[in-house]
């Protein structure tokens, strides 16, 4: 039998979960609403839903328009900050 070899993340997080959450607690941070983040962005705002739900993988291109919009770089949006997002509420973790 052939033995996986796999990658561990340290939260066991994708990064397309970690990228909806960064997303998420900045654009709530700005208090901007989705549509504003896609105006700003140039992108929809179906396409800002799907990433910030994570239902979609979303292009370096998308992520390089997001981000330039929030202020924050590429790496700086796939990178864990430990943000909480809830349905009811926009939480930095202490």
């Amino acid at each position: 039998m052939r033995k996986t070899n796999t990658v561990s993340l340290k939260n066991n997080l994708p990064t397309r979960n970690i990228l909806a959450t960064n997303i998420t607690y900045l654009r709530h941070l700005k208090k901007w609403s989705q549509e504003e983040l896609a105006h700003k962005s140039g992108r929809s705002v179906s396409v800002i839903s799907d990433i910030e739900n994570a239902n979609i993988g979303a292009t370096v291109d998308a992520i390089d328009d997001i981000g330039y919009a929030l202020g924050w770089s590429t790496s700086e949006l796939t990178k864990d900050h430990g943000f909480v997002v809830t349905k009811k509420r926009v939480d930095s973790k202490q």
